[in-house]
């Protein structure tokens, strides 16, 4: 997990580390986000002109927040297990073993997808996903490339994602 998020950090040199603890400490802040999440098995994701298809393994998504609250409400409710599936990244984070987030305090989560395709070490993982208004990205659910996956090494050092306080 800390190589593609070393990655990521390397190509996005403003994001902010942010966990379930401190998502106030960017409470308010219009921008974008990073999630990092580990799907350890497959979650079959359905949607109207999305590929029906199964995800797994790890995947990144780039997200806005320019609402009440800003990023850190957003990055609130990702963290939360068990929440009402509303956007296409819930069903992830539902079921993610492992979950990490930078937040890009008046970023664009364009820009983000952009620079991280870009870089050569991420690609599309669903064509559509989380990118139904955009009309320049293909995806903003990326996976990461082969280096960076086989950088992860075992699994089995890495702790399991506790679980989070409802809000």
């Amino acid at each position: 997990m800390e190589a593609i998020l070393s990655e990521i950090r390397q190509q996005l040199p403003a994001a902010l580390t942010v966990d379930a603890a401190t998502v106030e400490t960017v409470w308010g802040e219009p921008g974008a986000y990073v999630l990092l999440m580990d799907l350890e098995s497959p979650v079959r994701f359905a949607r109207k002109g999305i590929a029906a298809t199964s995800l797994s393994g790890w995947l990144v998504y780039a997200g806005s927040a320019r609402g009440r609250g800003g990023i850190g409400a957003r990055l609130r409710r990702h963290f939360r297990q068990d929440k009402k599936v509303h956007w296409h990244a819930d069903e992830l984070t539902n079921t993610a073993a492992r979950l990490s987030a930078l937040a890009i305090p008046e970023g664009a989560e364009c820009s983000i997808v952009a620079r991280l395709t870009a870089s050569g070490r991420f690609e599309t993982a669903l064509a559509g996903f989380g990118s139904s208004d955009c009309r320049c990205c293909q995806a903003h659910l990326l996976r990461p490339q082969g280096a960076l996956i086989e950088a992860t090494g075992s699994r089995s050092d890495e702790r399991k994602r506790p679980r989070a306080q409802n809000y």
